[in-house]
């Protein structure tokens, strides 16, 4: 029996039909390796390199395989299951004589002594009785116990419905059902470039991006940073305090300091927007960028145009936009959303517009100011947007309401907090402060009026090479947050 990732698996072993073959695959072995060390990767192209080696040779090399039959019965326990592992193991073990023995040990239905106490999991019994009808794969799930069963037979005739009649099927047709595979990168010491080819099949491997962006799935995969890095913050006092625009979402409520900074990518392509509290006292708005550090090598900016804003601020309609956070009469933000012109694209014979920087902006008189969003944009040729998707803070796009909350029960509140916390995503990053530098308590005052969640899209979404092209400013729940457009380019 074996367990992994909440999966539990009894398999029965077949030693009189099942064919165990070791491949000797030495001399193919030292063939591979000979025509891998034979290939010279060029720095120029480093991209193109890798994904033909990938192409060509795979990632793993087929060492050894053993051919004939195999039994298999999984039993996964999801988070929310509250059946205890030895209780299930078991199950798990009565169901398998009981399958594997053709019927003649008695069902899990008969044990009533052993079992008095306990009630059997529904879905051991349908699996059971669903055994009537024998396919190559059965199924059975409950919800209500968290537990899902699969049953399927390799090997042989998997139609066959006594388990020692499918077995003397196997040696008249076996199929292989272990394969030992080796890294093909264990063949790259010592080749120049080796060192990139092995970090992109690890990314391959890990993402599993589709064959045909598997070029601009790996040239995206660059470091990013946010722009501008912690180390530009001033985070001492100024002698000269320069003027800045404030807001007030309500009468006596505490003042946010807008930050006008323009902040630019350099004309690297903005993969994600975060809105931030800055200063000393964590009390000025600003707008920051998630940018590639280097410039893929699929990207030209060769059309020779300069880079120019969008604001909501310069749309006719941009009043019917506008939306109180609080209170009507005070700070109002401008949720227009905000695209290149059109009339951009007249000028220009073909490409796209893409997002490098931002900025925010605040209008009007006290109390009643405005805030705006700007977006700077760089024109690439020679490009056409495959698809583009919305995408807003994990925080924002669930509404929570009281009718909301009553209608969810506590139980399966209490499941679903449990399993997310047992499903976190892994974190890469080893910085001492991965989410930023730690703020004072009082920031929290702002808070109320502030979603800082970052939007980004990375190597996890698939396909891997999302770009900003457009944005908006959202008011949700008495909070500022963020919507971004995401867009896919097929390139030249």
């Amino acid at each position: 029996m074996l367990k992994e990732q909440g999966w539990w698996c009894l398999m029965k072993p077949i030693k009189q039909t099942l064919y165990f073959q070791v491949l000797l695959l030495s001399k193919l072995f030292l063939k591979i390796f000979a025509l891998i060390k034979a290939i010279v990767f060029d720095s120029n192209l480093m991209f193109l390199n890798s994904i033909r080696f990938i192409q060509t040779y795979g990632t793993h090399i087929i060492v050894g395989m053993a051919i004939g039959g195999q039994d298999l019965i999984c039993v996964r326990q999801n988070y929310s299951s509250t059946i205890p592992t030895a209780e299930l193991r078991g199950y798990l073990e009565d169901l398998g004589d009981v399958m594997f023995s053709d019927g003649k040990s008695p069902s899990l239905l008969q044990r009533k002594t052993r079992y008095a106490k306990q009630k059997v999991p529904e879905v051991f019994n349908r699996n059971l009785q669903s055994n009537a009808v024998q396919l190559a794969s059965i199924a059975e799930t409950s919800s209500k116990d968290g537990l899902t069963i699969i049953s399927s037979k390799r090997g042989g005739n998997v139609f066959l419905h006594s388990h020692s009649s499918w077995l003397q099927t196997v040696p008249a047709k076996p199929e292989g059902i272990l394969f030992k595979f080796v890294p093909i990168t264990s063949l790259l010491t010592g080749i120049p470039g080796s060192g990139y080819l092995s970090h992109a099949i690890n990314l391959y491997l890990r993402y599993k991006p589709v064959p045909e962006d598997l070029r601009y799935f790996l040239e995206f995969q660059v470091p990013r940073q946010w722009a501008p890095m912690f180390c530009e913050l001033p985070l001492r006092h100024q002698k000269k305090k320069a003027a800045c625009p404030s807001l007030q979402f309500a009468f006596l409520g505490p003042k946010m300091h807008v930050s006008t900074t323009q902040v630019s990518s350099d004309l690297k392509p903005v993969v994600g927007l975060r809105l931030y509290l800055e200063g000393k006292k964590c009390n000025r708005l600003a707008l920051h960028v998630q940018h590639l550090s280097s410039l893929p090598n699929i990207m030209a900016f060769t059309s020779g145009r300069p880079c120019q804003w969008r604001g909501s601020d310069e749309y006719k309609s941009s009043d019917q936009f506008l939306e109180p956070v609080r209170w009507k009469r005070y700070s109002n933000v401008c949720t227009s959303v905000v695209r290149h012109d059109p009339n951009w694209l007249q000028e220009a014979s073909s490409g796209v517009f893409i997002v490098t920087g931002a900025q925010l902006l605040s209008k009007g008189k006290w109390p009643k100011t405005v805030l705006h969003l700007r977006l700077l944009y760089t024109h690439i040729p020679n490009c056409t947007i495959r698809k583009t998707e919305w995408a807003a803070a994990p925080e924002t796009s669930r509404k929570a309401s009281f009718l909301t909350n009553l209608s969810t029960t506590f139980t399966f509140t209490h499941r679903m907090v449990t399993e997310q916390q047992k499903q976190a995503p892994t974190v890469l990053n080893s910085g001492v402060y991965p989410d930023g530098p730690p703020a004072p308590i009082r920031s929290k005052k702002l808070l109320k009026y502030l979603d800082t969640s970052e939007v980004v899209r990375g190597p996890h979404d698939a396909p891997g090479h999302w770009l900003v092209t457009a944005a908006k400013l959202v008011n949700e729940g008495g909070k500022i947050g963020l919507q971004v457009k995401f867009a896919l380019l097929d390139y030249p």
